[in-house]
């Protein structure tokens, strides 16, 4: 079975369509300014079509400063084998056996390619999605803890990361690569070298994040599975330390926080 192509939305692409969102946005809301009628239809329209210009945006800001650094492929090799030098001072697991424990599992490593590579992006969008139009009173908290962490991650991915996939001294596989399955060979141009810290892992801990702080349900603990399994598939396909995951739910923890400053966009949180 052949993976699919499902390559990331170039920047160049996402910030035209944001464009194309933002005037369609702006078109209407001009058409509503001379109605003296009240149009809710329109006017969720106005406003989902004006916050999705945003996230297109924001989208196509890190997918270009995410193809930037600073620094040459030597320096990415010498930061990659200082996080494992660190994660080894500080006895973690080791991801070389971690991927051992089912590299001899065909299904497994194609299971994990497939959700490395297409995953990530559609349950990010569409939990967007869904707070924006089911649950808006947690909306402009979830825009802001998510602009700010994209801002932090990108600041820290301007220093280039190689991930242990790209590493051979530490005896880690790059599954993707020798199946024939890699994403960065469907995304010419991709930075292979911005792994620290994981996106991957970010945006499923900001889907935890918005699920437990949005849905009622004692049920709704149980979100956290999927920024663990996400873990996991990171560390099976080569492609992240375990560090990478650590940080980012940090720097989750601290965008939230900076959210939580501002008044306005502090959201209702369940009892």
């Amino acid at each position: 079975m052949e993976l699919p192509d499902l390559g990331w939305l170039p920047w160049r692409q996402a910030l035209v369509i944001a464009a194309v969102v933002a005037f369609c946005s702006l078109a209407l809301s001009l058409v509503r300014r001379r109605s003296a009628q009240t149009r809710p239809r329109l006017d969720a329209t106005i406003l989902v079509l004006r916050e999705l210009a945003l996230i297109l945006g924001l989208y196509a800001a890190w997918q270009y400063v995410g193809s930037l650094s600073i620094g040459g492929l030597e320096q990415a090799d010498a930061a990659g084998l200082w996080l494992a030098d660190l994660e080894a001072a500080l006895r973690w697991p080791s991801e070389a056996a971690i991927q051992q424990a089912v590299l001899g599992n065909d299904a497994i490593i194609h299971l994990a390619d497939v959700y490395y590579t297409g995953l990530h992006i559609p349950v990010f969008v569409i939990t967007l999605i869904w707070v924006l139009l089911m649950r808006r009173d947690h909306w402009a908290f979830t825009r802001t803890t998510v602009a700010f962490l994209m801002a932090m991650c990108l600041l820290i991915q301007l220093k280039p990361v190689a991930p242990p996939r790209l590493l051979p001294s530490l005896g880690i596989v790059d599954t993707a690569l020798e199946n024939g399955r890699s994403v960065y060979a469907l995304v010419p141009g991709a930075n292979e070298y911005a792994a620290m810290p994981s996106v991957h892992i970010a945006w499923a801990a900001v889907v935890a994040m918005i699920v437990i702080i949005a849905v009622r349900s004692p049920w709704r603990w149980l979100v956290l599975l999927y920024p663990l399994a996400t873990l996991w598939v990171v560390i099976v396909t080569g492609n992240h330390f375990i560090i990478d995951g650590v940080v980012s739910v940090i720097l989750l923890g601290l965008a939230a926080g900076l959210a939580l400053l501002i008044p306005s966009q502090r959201p209702p949180f369940p009892r």
